[in-house]
């Protein structure tokens, strides 16, 4: 693609500024209402609060710790005196600490922590729209140009409904691949005596980029077959740099998860996966590429 071009795209892209802003402020408003209604679809089916009840001696437990709080507070209040007083704040602390230990929810960590939330879920939902939007200018910008794309409007239909597709295949193989992994997480922090209490924010925004994430990954397949079609990549150029996409891959693993191998790992087998899939699908579908 020469400069002339890209310079051009730009230009377009500037025109489309206002359309854009119009999308995102929009889709960004829209989303802001469920926003709420998924947090806590996330919370309830994704967090591993039946952890908590899988230990039936740890239930014991919490039961008889309940019990002698309970004869505490009421005895304090038969009987308010100093002595009883000071002992009915310790079974107030130890209620506390007992709730904390036997939590099945997050926690909110400041008062507008739960808002900002649903603010920055709704912005990238926002985003989402607003790049599909910038496809369509590209592609016109592209078209106007006289860059032969073989696209008709049976094949966008095409490329729309193979890609919705594969990005929901993505957001349900994220989905289960995020809930082994908290589980998992949860249960080992329970094994090692930790007390697992989850920021609501950082929990949903771990779950949401994840799932995102994956969704995105799925697409690859037909990303790369789109670019090779329209020789805008040549296949040869994509197995020249192949090692060099696998080190990119690691790197976005390591950018959008947090700083562990496994999680980076269940984010970059599947891009590399994917890719060799892609190159398999061309190699056969594009014998002239």
């Amino acid at each position: 693609m020469e400069k002339e071009e890209i310079a051009y795209i730009l230009y377009e892209v500037r025109k489309k500024l206002v359309n854009l802003a119009i999308i995102f402020i929009f889709s960004t408003s829209l989303f802001f209402i469920f926003a709420g209604f998924l947090v806590n679809w996330i919370v309830s089916d994704l967090y591993p609060a039946e952890a908590v009840l899988q230990s039936k001696e740890r239930l014991i437990e919490v039961s008889e710790e309940l019990e002698r709080i309970s004869e505490v507070l009421r005895n304090f209040t038969l009987n308010p005196t100093e002595e009883n007083k000071t002992q009915a704040i310790s079974a107030a602390r130890d209620l506390t600490r007992l709730a904390m230990d036997v939590s099945t929810s997050p926690i909110l960590q400041s008062p507008l922590e739960a808002l900002l939330l649903y603010l920055k879920m709704s912005m990238v939902v926002g985003t989402l729209f607003c790049s599909i939007y910038l496809l369509k200018v590209v592609y016109s910008a592209l078209k106007s140009r006289g860059l032969n794309l073989n696209i008709k409007k049976s094949s966008a239909a095409k490329y729309a409904a193979v890609s919705l597709v594969l990005f929901f295949l993505g957001l349900l193989y994220g989905y289960n691949m995020v809930k082994l992994f908290l589980k998992f997480l949860y249960n080992l922090a329970v094994s090692q005596g930790a007390v697992p209490l989850y920021s609501l924010s950082e929990f949903v925004s771990f779950v949401f980029l994840m799932v995102f994430v994956f969704g995105m990954v799925f697409e690859l397949p037909l990303i790369l077959f789109f670019l090779v079609k329209n020789n805008l990549v040549q296949y040869k150029t994509l197995l020249y740099y192949r090692r060099h996409l696998y080190v990119l891959f690691f790197v976005i693993g390591a950018v959008v998860t947090p700083p562990d191998v496994f999680t980076q790992l269940m984010v970059a087998v599947p891009m590399i996966l994917f890719f060799e899939i892609s190159l398999l699908f061309i190699r056969i579908t594009i014998r002239n590429s």
